[in-house]
């Protein structure tokens, strides 16, 4: 039998997100499981938002329910739960509202889940998630629409498929529970009050119970981060957490920061980030082709595409490729960074940009100059 999957999406105010978030699920593929959703509108008081949200769920088919009274994320959470265990669906997935599904996502999660029986939660790769974030320069700019969600799920889900990362704890912006782990570890717990680190008990509670912990690799949700919380004032400008949900975790889990550092000072996760990094820039550069720019200075460039700047220092060759916020260091050797840049990307370049008259911008234009498209232009010495 297919695989039944509840996604409960917890909501507080947000009209100027949540229509995004909701037609994100609404795009979501179905080849791997079932899927329902359950909108959660924990009595959001921004006039008539509520009876506009349930119009919209009502539109695209989704289930929705506003409390009568305010909860707080932990019990909005856990009425997602329960309605998962009491329908009877194989997992569930606790989800934001400022968030955009890549189209693959839930398919990722369900597959990784499946991996292990011991897996008791799965959480995406995503923005804004402290170190579960792919490392982008503006992710807000570059990744918040659903073509570019889609593009890096599609990558990612190429290039990791199944695997999984095992991690210290979850993060509930977007996380698949299976429904038995939740019969067995329990709900969330309501001492957290309005929200914060009510997954993180949670995930300790279900490492302790011997269930694994761990991070999709192949799964993406762009997560615009603070959107309901901000609305719902449990976060001021600056702040990312609430210290004294902190202060109990620290007080019930004495070990888990100790745990963090351990995790962090493994590498493993410098490890996938650079894959990731790899895979994203080379998918870009092989499908749309790139320019190169060989000279000293940063240039104005075309967002458009993947873009390579090389340093042409023969001593201390540098070269970063870039595009849609993700940057990729490149190994090129002084002797041959034409052949090293190809070898590294997967394809030529389209473009070329000569702004040097040395060793190196002369092997790239001997390399490039029939099959790119050629700029030759050597300003006043920009190096003294």
């Amino acid at each position: 039998m297919r695989p039944r999957v509840l996604i409960a999406m917890t909501v507080y105010n947000g009209r100027a997100f949540v229509p995004r978030a909701l037609s994100s699920l609404a795009h979501l593929d179905r080849d791997v499981a079932d899927i329902d959703v359950l909108v959660l509108d924990d009595h959001s008081p921004d006039p008539g938002w509520s009876d506009e949200l349930g119009a919209i769920c009502e539109e695209l088919g989704f289930l929705s329910y506003c409390t009568p009274r305010n909860l707080g994320i932990p019990r909005n959470v856990n009425l997602g739960l329960l309605a998962a265990i009491e329908g009877e669906y194989d997992h569930v997935i606790i989800s934001n509202s400022d968030v955009v599904y890549s189209r693959q996502t839930v398919s990722q999660l369900v597959r990784a889940a499946a991996t292990d029986p011991k897996i008791g939660s799965v959480t995406s790769w995503s923005t804004n998630v402290s170190v579960y974030s792919l490392p982008n320069a503006d992710p807000d700019a570059h990744l918040a629409t659903q073509d570019r969600a889609d593009w890096v799920g599609s990558v990612l889900g190429q290039r990791f498929g199944q695997r999984v990362l095992d991690i210290p704890a979850g993060i509930s912006f977007a996380i698949l529970i299976p429904t038995r782990v939740v019969n067995d570890v329990g709900l969330m717990d309501p001492v957290f009050g309005r929200g914060y680190c009510e997954e993180t008990d949670w995930s300790l509670r279900s490492l302790a119970a011997g269930y694994r912990i761990t991070l999709g690799m192949g799964a993406f949700v762009y997560h615009e981060g603070g959107g309901s919380n901000f609305e719902a004032g449990l976060l001021s400008t600056g702040q990312t957490t609430v210290p004294k949900n902190e202060r109990i975790i620290d007080m019930r889990h004495p070990e888990f920061r100790r745990q963090i550092g351990e995790f962090l000072d493994r590498g493993e996760l410098e490890q996938v980030w650079a894959e990731a990094r790899r895979s994203l820039v080379g998918s870009a550069a092989t499908s749309l082709g790139y320019s190169v720019t060989v000279g000293w200075l940063p240039q104005s460039i075309d967002q458009s595409r993947p873009h390579v700047h090389v340093t042409p220092d023969p001593e201390s060759l540098t070269a970063v490729a870039s595009f849609a916020g993700f940057e990729l260091e490149l190994p090129l050797s002084a002797t041959r960074p034409a052949a090293d840049l190809v070898r590294a990307l997967g394809a030529t370049p389209t473009e070329l940009n000569l702004l040097d008259r040395g060793p190196i911008a002369a092997d790239f234009n001997d390399a490039f100059s029939e099959t790119a498209v050629v700029h030759r232009r050597q300003p006043y010495p920009s190096r003294v």
